[in-house]
């Protein structure tokens, strides 16, 4: 009789390629967040219309889409590693949990515990569809999701339709394909600039009795779809301009606090709590205060990413949820090659 096959431990000191315009993309994101949360928790939920327009539920719903991309990449990269890829996820998830729990002290209804429950009740489950079943399910939830409640229903078919895209290898194509990548600005584009158009001259969107009013009450359900519109027209936009001389500079800016993005995510709030009250943001007025506030935060996150990953292959936060997600210490010093 022939042995059993043996399945090596996982390798956690090899990475998986990095996909440069992921990165970008997330640390793009979390300057849009930054400017909401500043002035949610030190002003106040009421946002100007220019807020609203270029930033709320915009900058949230790409950090949502792409942390639907990056958990469906850790899955099929721990497929590779492990025969048991689905529980190396679950405990991905269940780490950030913790995390996100510790972080509602500081922001309620911050976004990591919806992203954590959501992987456990929805993607992991979802992960034993086929690939193209996968996306079917997650264009049906964004649709019906966002009428049962629009925020966190359009987080829940974001992450699911990250995770699917993520599936089906498109996030290694990002890098290419330039027309298509227009041809998708073009139309998000147009639906987001008629929205914004339309509110500034005073349309209000039609009232809906969501779900038979069950659910979901009245509402419209034309904010969610201009809010994604709008991400993606953003996420559009940068892929462009990345290909350009400016894109050169903007990436090494932004690609390391993508790849820092949950440090960063966790230490803004820090950073803005402990500083709006000793700079006096307290009302709608301290414009002055509150963009010199982000600005600096912003600063200091892109100066310090970069000078921490020339020395660690992780941000601090990362690396802890890498050696809890595998069970082992992952090395954190930077490697070589090219990741």
């Amino acid at each position: 009789m022939s042995a059993p096959p043996t399945v090596a431990a996982p390798d956690v000191s090899t990475p998986g390629r990095r996909i440069t315009e992921l990165d970008v993309l997330r640390g793009f994101a979390l300057c849009g967040i930054l400017v909401v949360n500043i002035l949610q928790q030190l002003v106040g939920p009421l946002f100007p219309l220019a807020i609203d327009l270029l930033f709320v539920e915009r900058f949230l719903s790409l950090f949502a889409l792409l942390f639907g991309v990056g958990f469906g990449l850790f899955l099929e990269r721990a497929a590779a590693r492990t025969a048991r890829p689905r529980v190396a996820l679950a405990r991905r998830l269940g780490v950030l949990l913790l995390i996100g729990i510790a972080h509602q002290f500081l922001q309620p209804g911050e976004a990591l515990v919806p992203y954590a429950v959501v992987g456990l009740a929805l993607l992991l489950p979802l992960s034993l569809l086929p690939r193209r079943a996968c996306l079917v399910v997650a264009l049906v939830l964004l649709v019906v999701a966002p009428q049962v409640q629009m925020a966190y229903g359009l987080t829940v078919a974001l992450l699911a339709l990250g995770f699917a895209l993520a599936r089906l290898g498109l996030p290694a194509a990002l890098g290419r394909s330039p027309g298509r990548i227009a041809a998708v600005l073009a139309l998000a584009g147009a639906l987001a600039l008629g929205w914004a158009l339309a509110l500034t001259a005073g349309w209000t969107p039609p009232q809906v009795n969501v779900l038979g009013g069950g659910l979901g009450g009245t509402q419209s359900l034309l904010p969610p779809l201009a809010a994604l519109a709008t991400a993606v027209a953003y996420a559009a936009a940068l892929l462009l301009v990345l290909r350009t001389p400016v894109g050169g500079v903007l990436g090494r800016v932004l690609a390391p606090m993508g790849r820092m993005a949950l440090t960063n995510y966790l230490t803004a709030t820090v950073l803005y709590l402990a500083l709006g009250p000793l700079l006096g943001i307290d009302s709608s007025d301290d414009v002055a205060a509150v963009a010199g506030l982000t600005v600096g935060i912003l600063l200091v996150q892109a100066v310090w990413s970069s000078w921490w990953l020339r020395a660690f292959r992780y941000g601090p936060v990362e690396w802890v949820w890498r050696c809890l997600t595998w069970w082992q210490v992952a090395p954190p010093a930077p490697v070589t090659r090219a990741e």
